[in-house]
């Protein structure tokens, strides 16, 4: 009889110890995914504050001519801004960044006309004279992003054409 209890204890603490392990397995994997999001969100939030915000303050012409003299103060700092962009990018590209995360807050503004007009002019002349590719994450984002508005666009055709 103490042995069938002694045996009943033994698998109940079993069960018990894998359960208590899998909960924590979930938890972890839960709170990684929360922390990558909440540093999406920081990162992009740093991103809007020290490049997007001041790029949106000047006006695309600008930027064309400050695009022309390479050497110049304003020149150094727009591409500086660029350079912030392309950094936040290679996070995204690496998987340090939750790309749902940023599609979300950066869908129809990073890949949007306004401030492609105030980026493309300095990444079209840094790529005038050079065999490399220097935005090559910022492109790969653009790319990704258009085909999820595509997936979207098919998404919403396809509930459309349902209801």
């Amino acid at each position: 009889m103490t042995d069938t209890v002694s045996l009943v204890i033994a698998i109940v603490s079993a069960v018990l110890a894998i359960a208590s392990a899998g909960f924590s397995c979930f938890t972890y994997f839960r709170n990684v995914i929360h922390d990558r999001r909440r540093d999406t969100l920081d990162a992009y939030n740093t991103l809007q504050n020290e490049a997007f915000d001041k790029l949106n303050k000047m006006k695309p012409a600008n930027i064309r001519e400050i695009a022309e003299n390479p050497r110049s103060d304003s020149y150094k700092t727009v591409s500086g801004y660029v350079a912030r962009i392309e950094h936040f990018c290679a996070g995204v590209n690496l998987g340090i960044y939750d790309r749902k995360t940023v599609y979300t807050l950066a869908n129809g503004y990073l890949d949007g006309k306004a401030i492609r007009s105030r980026i493309d002019p300095i990444i079209e002349k840094k790529h005038r004279h050079a065999d490399k590719d220097y935005y090559e994450n910022i492109h790969k984002v653009l790319a990704w992003m258009e085909k999820e508005n595509e997936k979207q666009k098919k998404k919403l055709n396809k509930e459309k054409k349902t209801s």
